[in-house]
């Protein structure tokens, strides 16, 4: 998450958004944080989760209400003509900038040769990009199952689909898939844990 204390920044959105991007950010941030997509998550993750669907909660209660809104440009001294990262896209100036949510994914308490399925969250939160790869994951045990965008007009935020299967009891094991936007780049760790077997 951005800095905590700009609103406009908590969203991704321009300083001049118009309240249906405002509207469109909020649902965006809603659909990634929501309670039922970390219930495979590590604590700390939930938890960090739950601390950034505040901070979006606090900040789409303020722009949404143009009296609020108002208030608040004229406290934190924002003009409209400052921009800064879409989270629909790349309609900055300046090098792209891939961002991943969650950075880390755990499946705790797996099985062997029982699957677990999550999906991580790909967006680009500078300028724009000609090229997105998503090279294949390093270890076979880890199989990207699909890439799907959000929206319909633009290829990022895109979510994309895993799918991890173990097969030792008492093994935990990781890997990574990275991302990348031209030059930037960025990983999701991937961990699976498969407990001793009783």
């Amino acid at each position: 998450m951005p800095d905590d204390k700009d609103y406009y920044q908590i969203l991704g959105i321009k300083r001049s958004a118009s309240p249906k991007e405002i509207k469109e950010a909020y649902l965006y941030w809603v659909n990634i944080l929501h309670p039922d997509r970390m219930q495979n998550m590590p604590e700390r993750i939930r938890m960090q989760a739950e601390e950034d669907l505040k901070k979006v909660n606090e900040a789409y209660g303020v722009l949404s209400d143009s009296r609020k809104r108002a208030q608040y440009d004229k406290k934190t001294g924002v003009s409209g003509d400052v921009e800064v990262s879409s989270y629909r896209g790349t309609r900055v100036k300046g090098k792209p900038k891939v961002e991943i949510y969650p950075k880390t994914m755990f499946f705790d308490n797996a099985l062997p040769y029982v699957k677990k399925k999550g999906v991580f969250y790909i967006r680009n939160v500078g300028g724009e990009y000609s090229k997105i790869r998503i090279s294949p994951p390093e270890q076979e045990w880890i199989k990207v199952i699909q890439k799907k965008s959000i929206y319909p007009d633009n290829e990022l935020p895109m979510q994309v689909s895993i799918e991890a299967i173990g097969r030792d009891w008492g093994k935990t094991i990781s890997s990574k898939i990275r991302v990348r936007l031209d030059e930037s780049e960025a990983s999701v760790t991937i961990k699976l844990r498969i407990p001793k077997r009783h």
